[in-house]
C-alpha cells in the first residue's frame, strides 16, 4: 500500500544536517535518527541514546542502543555519533545551520562502542533537547559527504523506519518501509 503525503513548502534538500527547514527535517525523521526523541506531550524519549545522564556540571554520557544496524547492514556505533556532530559545523552554504545545537559541545569521545561522553563549554543543562534536531549519519559517510550526494540518494543510508527510494526535486520524496528497522513497525 502507498500512503502519499502532501507538503506546503518543498522539501531543498535531503542533506540532514544542511538547512534546518520543516519539510526537510520530517523527510530526514523518517531515514536519519537521533540520540534523542521527543514524545506526543514533547517529553524526552530514547532514540538512537538508551539512556544519557549527567556526570557532572559540563560531561554528559550517552549509552547507545545496540542491535541497530544501518540501511546497508553495517553497525551503528559511538563513532557514528562522533562524526555527525563534527559533520555539523563544516556543512557548506548552510543556509540555516544546525550548528546552533552543536556549538556548545567542547568535546566528544568514545568510551566503547556504545557509549559516548560529551563535554560541553560550561554547564548545559539542556544538551539532550538540543540533540533532538541533530541526527545521526554513518561515520564512513560523514567526513567527505557533499549535500548533492545527499540528493541524489548516494548517501542516503540511515537508520531509521523508511529507506530512501527516489527524489526529484520540487516533486516528490519516495521512501520504502525499512523491514530491518530496529523499533517498532
Amino acid at each position: 500500500q502507498d500512503l502519499v503525503v502532501g507538503l506546503s513548502t518543498p522539501v531543498t534538500s535531503l542533506d540532514p544536517h544542511f538547512h534546518n527547514l520543516t519539510p526537510n527535517n520530517n523527510v530526514a525523521d523518517h531515514v536519519f535518527e537521533k540520540l534523542v526523541g521527543k514524545d506526543a506531550k514533547e517529553q524526552l524519549k530514547p532514540l538512537l541514546a538508551e539512556t544519557w545522564k549527567a556526570l557532572d556540571d559540563t560531561t554528559w554520557e550517552f549509552r547507545l542502543r545496540k542491535g541497530v544496524k544501518w540501511h546497508d547492514g553495517a553497525d551503528f556505533t559511538s563513532d557514528d555519533v562522533i562524526a555527525s556532530i563534527k559533520r555539523i559545523p563544516t556543512v557548506p552554504n548552510s543556509p540555516a545551520s544546525f550548528a546552533t545545537y552543536t556549538r556548545p559541545i567542547a568535546d566528544i569521545t568514545a568510551v566503547d562502542k556504545h557509549t559516548l561522553r560529551i563535554k560541553t563549554l560550561r554547564a548545559h543543562p539542556l544538551l539532550p533537547n538540543d540533540l533532538v534536531a541533530v541526527r545521526i549519519i554513518p561515520a564512513r559517510l560523514a567526513a567527505s559527504a557533499k549535500s548533492e550526494e545527499f540528493n541524489s540518494g548516494k548517501l542516503m543510508v540511515g537508520t531509521g523506519p523508511y529507506r530512501f527510494k527516489e527524489y526529484v526535486a520540487g516533486d516528490r520524496v519516495v521512501l520504502e518501509r525499512n523491514d530491518a528497522y530496529w523499533g517498532a513497525r
